[in-house]
């Protein structure tokens, strides 16, 4: 008797594929989070006018991002299953996007007398290409595509986590890698586009080849006169119980990542690295506490990305573990605060590095069963309502992601307004009223400690109402196979 070819089994192809073709994106994410707007303001040349037209963009692009998400989760889904797959054509075109985008943004071409109307279209004209490009990379409708087990999906995720860590690594160093090409050009602007555009090129070749190993295998059956519309999004978050609950999970437990470590460095310089009595910092001493804190945002994700595949397997299933890792952030967190309601937590920075550690294990081990979560929710649009709608479910995902980035930097710059934080450049000095260190640290540690607790509940309870039971799981990947 023929052996049957199970459908949900992968290879290493497949692995490597789906991890490979997340590098450029990855690159793309780490440049523009930590060069962009240092390119714009200190190396392109436009001085002021780079922190104006950096901020304006960033915040149009939002608003750009309300219609242009949902329009291209509209267009992906329309798309017809042809020789090379559903996804893996926009894949591609994600990355020439991203590519074209990220070198255009790090090539502006300023001379001595800049048209600031010219270099605000160039600007302008390059970031909607690599916002657009990042929109169409549809890598959870992609890992859909590959297996409909929820464990070998969990599996496919770990190396596109590893590798935006890793990039985030090298990202860490690309100043320093800037620096050392510049010493044989001697014009830091050009080193940028030097170096930039090497590592947009490298990444995008890596991204093509990884596309050309991976192939798609389940796609829903679907009635030609069912067409995708763009009102469907409405439809999903009205009929789609699965996809509801996970995006009011994601609202709020999203935000314990954004609010510990936007504040984190903030207390630490000035609950162990400070004079309170002259606002003076131990810069020497500031460096080695960075340092540990910069771990904190590398190794422990590592950690948890590591040993979060096999013990979701023994939990059971994904939404079990991914609602005990909530706790297991939202719990560190409270006891961030008591400790400082207690008095305890400046006079070392030892629990207050080990409760970021374990928050940060849980968060790098949560990536796996949040991204399982989303991915099921495609599925289960499919099993409801029998339509193909992962690409716009994607698209909800990713516009509450940038959201929540915006939300985050607002109310972390308000609040230090609102404390009067100003600091000054050169001696890295307090300028404001020394007494008012004590309320700010305290307000630091509300923010990282107090609201991501209640958040973290508050996304616990509403994912008792996730409907997707083992039963309901079974029968869906039952019918799905076939």
């Amino acid at each position: 008797m023929k052996k049957v070819k199970d459908p949900n089994r992968l290879r290493f192809k497949d692995y490597f594929g789906s991890s490979a073709m997340a590098v450029c994106e990855a690159v793309g994410a780490c440049i523009m989070t930590s060069l962009f707007m240092l390119y714009l303001t200190d190396y392109s040349g436009l001085g002021k006018l780079g922190a104006v037209l950096g901020s304006t963009v960033l915040v149009l692009a939002r608003f750009f991002d309300a219609v242009n998400d949902p329009l291209e989760g509209w267009l992906m889904d329309r798309a017809k299953v042809g020789k090379h797959g559903k996804y893996r054509p926009f894949l591609l075109l994600s990355t020439i996007l991203i590519s074209v985008g990220l070198i255009g943004l790090f090539s502006i071409p300023v001379g001595e007398n800049p048209n600031i109307i010219l270099i605000g279209a160039w600007v302008i004209i390059f970031y909607l290409l690599y916002d657009i490009g990042v929109a169409f990379f549809a890598l959870n409708p992609m890992l859909r595509t590959m297996t409909i087990n929820p464990d070998e999906r969990g599996k496919l995720l770990i190396g596109p986590r590893m590798i935006s860590m890793l990039v985030g690594m090298v990202g860490a160093a690309m100043i320093s890698i800037i620096s050392n090409v510049n010493k044989g050009i001697g014009n830091m602007r050009t080193s940028f586009t030097i170096v930039i555009t090497a590592f947009v090129g490298i990444g995008a070749l890596i991204s093509i080849l990884g596309l050309a190993l991976v192939r798609e295998k389940h796609h829903a059956q679907e009635d030609p006169e069912d067409q995708v519309k763009l009102t469907d999004i409405f439809g999903m978050l009205k009929t789609n119980g699965a996809l509801r609950i996970r995006l009011l999970d994601m609202l709020f437990s999203g935000f314990i990542w954004t609010f510990l470590f936007a504040t984190m460095t903030y207390y630490v310089k000035w609950a162990y690295c400070a004079d309170l009595t002259t606002g003076a910092v131990d810069t020497g001493k500031l460096g080695i506490l960075s340092l540990i804190a910069a771990m904190l945002m590398f190794l422990p994700l590592i950690i948890g990305t590591f040993i979060a595949a096999p013990l979701m397997k023994k939990f059971g299933s994904p939404i079990k573990f991914h609602r005990f890792l909530i706790l297991a952030q939202s719990v560190p967190c409270l006891v961030l605060f008591v400790l400082e309601l207690l008095g305890v937590l400046r006079l070392s920075p030892v629990p207050f590095f080990v409760c970021a550690a374990i928050v940060t294990i849980a968060i790098g081990a949560d990536f796996i069963p949040g991204e399982t979560l989303n991915i099921e929710c495609m599925d289960y649009e499919i099993y409801k309502n029998g339509r193909d709608r992962s690409a716009l479910c994607n698209a909800c995902n990713k516009f509450l992601n940038k959201a929540q980035s915006a939300v985050s930097t607002v109310m972390v710059s308000g609040i230090l307004l609102a404390i009067g934080y100003e600091v000054d450049s050169v001696t890295d000095t307090f300028l404001g009223e020394l007494s008012s260190i004590p309320t700010m640290l305290t307000w630091f540690i509300v923010i990282m400690g107090l609201v991501p607790s209640i958040l973290g509940i508050v996304a616990w309870l509403f994912l008792k109402k996730y409907p997707i039971t083992d039963e309901i799981r079974a029968d869906m990947s039952q019918k799905l196979n076939k």
